[in-house]
C-alpha cells in the first residue's frame, strides 16, 4: 500500500483515499482496517516526545489538554491487533511541509501512562505506545530464517559471528504463537543490538559510504555510526539493507547535504548489493 522510505503529500494520498482525520496525530479510517500514525520533531514542545528506547518506539498519544483518555485514537491504537487493523506510521521531517514519510508498519505491543505537559504546560498523565517498527525496503527479497533467540548478552553478540548477528537481525519478531508483551520487547531489543553490532562487524571498519578507513580505532574497534536510511529519528529495530556504517562526515552528508536524498539512495543501493552478496 505504501513504499518504506517513500514521501506522500498527506492531504490527497493518504486521506482522500482512505479518510481518517486530516489534523492530529492518529487516523482513524472508518471504511479500511488501517490506522494511521503521524509524528514530527515540532510536536516536543507540547510534550508529543516519540523515539526509540532500546529498540521500542515509543508513541505519544492524543489529547492536547488534560489527561489524556483511552477512547478514540487512542483506543485504535491499543486495541488495533483485535479489531483486526494495522498501524501504518508516518514521519514529518519538516513542519511546513505538506509531505510525510512512510517508515513502516507498527504494532502495538504495550503501553505505559507517564506526566507530561499538555498544550498550556500543565502535567497531566499521557499514554506513551510501545510500537515495534516493521521497515524493511522491499519484503520480497527478504527471507526470513529459522528463529534464533536465547541468553544473549552485549558481550555476547559483539563476539558472535558474522553469520549469527545477521540471523538475530533477521528474525522473525515473535518467539511464539502468542508472545506475551514482556517476549515482544526482548525480542525487539535483541535485533536492534544484533542489527548495530551486524552492521559494524559487516564494514570490516570501512566506511560504506565513502570506502575509506574509519577515522580512529576506540576500545571497542573502528568508529564507525550507523545510520538508518530510513529515518524514523535514526533509530531502533529494522533491517540489515537500512542500516549502514558509515563516517561521521558521511553521516552528517546522509543527514545535511544539499543532496542527502540522492545520497541516501547511493547508500541503499550499495548496502542492498553488500547484503545480496552475504545472502548466497
Amino acid at each position: 500500500m505504501f513504499g518504506v522510505g517513500k514521501s506522500y503529500r498527506r492531504a490527497t494520498d493518504i486521506h482522500e483515499r482512505f479518510g481518517g482525520q486530516q489534523r492530529g496525530g492518529i487516523a482513524t479510517p472508518k471504511d479500511h482496517r488501517a490506522v494511521f500514525l503521524f509524528t514530527s520533531p515540532g510536536g516536543e514542545e507540547h510534550g508529543y516526545i516519540d523515539g526509540f528506547v532500546d529498540g521500542i518506539f515509543m508513541y505519544t498519544g492524543e489529547g492536547q489538554l488534560g489527561d489524556m483518555k483511552m477512547q478514540k485514537g487512542n483506543l485504535a491504537i491499543r486495541d488495533h491487533q483485535a479489531n483486526g487493523k494495522k498501524l501504518y506510521i508516518f514521519e514529518k521531517q519538516d513542519s511546513k511541509s505538506p509531505f510525510v514519510t512512510f517508515i513502516g508498519e507498527a504494532e502495538c505491543i504495550d503501553y505505559h501512562e507517564e506526566k507530561r505537559p499538555d498544550r498550556d504546560g500543565n502535567l497531566r498523565n499521557a499514554f506513551v505506545f510501545h510500537l515495534t517498527v516493521d521497515s524493511i525496503l522491499d519484503k520480497e527479497q527478504v527471507h526470513e530464517p529459522k528463529k534464533i533467540y536465547g541468553d544473549y548478552t552485549e558481550t555476547k553478540l559483539k563476539n558472535s559471528s558474522l553469520k549469527e548477528l545477521r540471523e538475530l537481525a533477521l528474525a522473525a519478531a515473535s518467539a511464539s504463537p502468542n508472545p506475551t508483551s514482556k517476549e515482544r520487547a526482548s525480542i525487539t531489543q535483541l535485533r536492534s543490538e544484533a542489527i548495530k553490532q551486524y552492521v559494524l562487524k559487516r564494514s570490516k571498519g570501512i566506511c560504506e559510504g565513502c570506502g575509506d578507513p574509519a577515522p580512529f580505532e576506540t576500545k571497542s574497534g573502528p568508529f564507525l555510526e550507523c545510520h538508518h536510511m530510513t529515518r524514523l529519528a535514526d533509530g531502533g529495530p529494522d533491517h540489515p539493507e537500512n542500516v549502514v556504517a558509515v563516517c561521521p562526515n558521511c553521516h552528517r552528508r546522509a543527514h545535511y547535504a544539499t543532496d542527502a536524498k540522492e545520497y541516501n539512495q547511493t547508500l541503499i543501493d550499495k548496502v542492498r548489493l553488500i547484503e545480496d552478496e552475504l545472502a548466497l
